[in-house]
């Protein structure tokens, strides 16, 4: 479930978006309530939420002030603004503050839906973009090097990043970067001190990790999902960067 905060001055208006069946129909939930913006921040600072639901009009500190205080701080939340027909213009506001979307008074279950799903949908997608983003990081660090390496090498993760679902070859990756392949993988090197098929590597097995985490696929399935020849040689390069065998992590991921 995705947890909600929500800010909303009125009580009564809480109380019946927290009778709204439409919440945890699309996985979320409303894990706090706050009467204003202040009391909102110090929720935040507190506690994690992956959604910040809040009114744009609010005593001691308003919605967009609210915005303003979160992006200020830096907190990692998503927000929905809810405004009223005539407030478009503080609704347009709170988007180039940040905010994700915004609902229009009077809140009803289908208006809702709408919005819950388009912020669900990112969500996801952000959460699966920040998770291969720490695979990359993580395997740089297996491999020696950290963030302060060439915006060359630093393109290459990205676009490794982009592509993590599928095998790709150094050509690939060079052709996308739009660099010759022998440039590509001699600079490569030279910013990483490592050869980008062993980075790759380092990469793909970073990768299996987590899928073999889930549980969900047998070695041979990730094996062909990474694109190895077949589940020996997946097996032979897992153990040459981790140290055990598929087999020995997946027993260790299971205690």
């Amino acid at each position: 479930m995705y947890k909600i905060l929500l800010a909303e001055d009125d009580s009564a208006l809480r109380y019946v978006y927290s009778k709204m069946k439409t919440w945890m129909e699309h996985g979320f939930e409303i894990a706090a309530e706050a009467s204003n913006g202040r009391a909102a921040l110090e929720l935040l600072e507190k506690q994690h939420f992956d959604l910040v639901i809040t009114d744009i009009r609010m005593p001691l500190v308003d919605g967009l002030t609210l915005l303003k205080e979160i992006k200020k701080r830096k907190i990692s939340v998503f927000s929905i603004l809810i405004s009223s027909y005539n407030e478009f213009e503080y609704a347009r506001q709170g988007l180039i503050l940040g905010a994700f979307d915004f609902i229009v008074k009077p809140v009803n279950e289908a208006s809702l839906a709408e919005v819950l799903e388009r912020a669900k949908i990112y969500l996801e997608e952000n959460k699966q973009s920040c998770e291969i983003d720490d695979i990359v990081k993580a395997a740089a660090a297996d491999c020696g090097f950290s963030e302060d390496c060439s915006p060359l090498v630093k393109r290459a993760c990205v676009f490794l990043s982009k592509n993590m679902g599928r095998n790709i070859t150094m050509e690939e990756v060079a052709e996308g970067l739009n660099y010759n392949k022998d440039y590509f993988g001699k600079s490569f090197k030279q910013g990483s001190g490592v050869t980008f098929n062993n980075f790759y590597n380092a990469v793909k097995i970073e990768y299996s990790k987590r899928l073999i985490y889930t549980g969900e696929y047998k070695n041979y399935e990730i094996a062909e999902m990474l694109g190895y020849a077949n589940a020996d040689y997946f097996t032979k390069v897992f153990k040459d960067i981790t140290g055990m065998t598929p087999a020995a992590y997946r027993k260790k991921a299971n205690n």
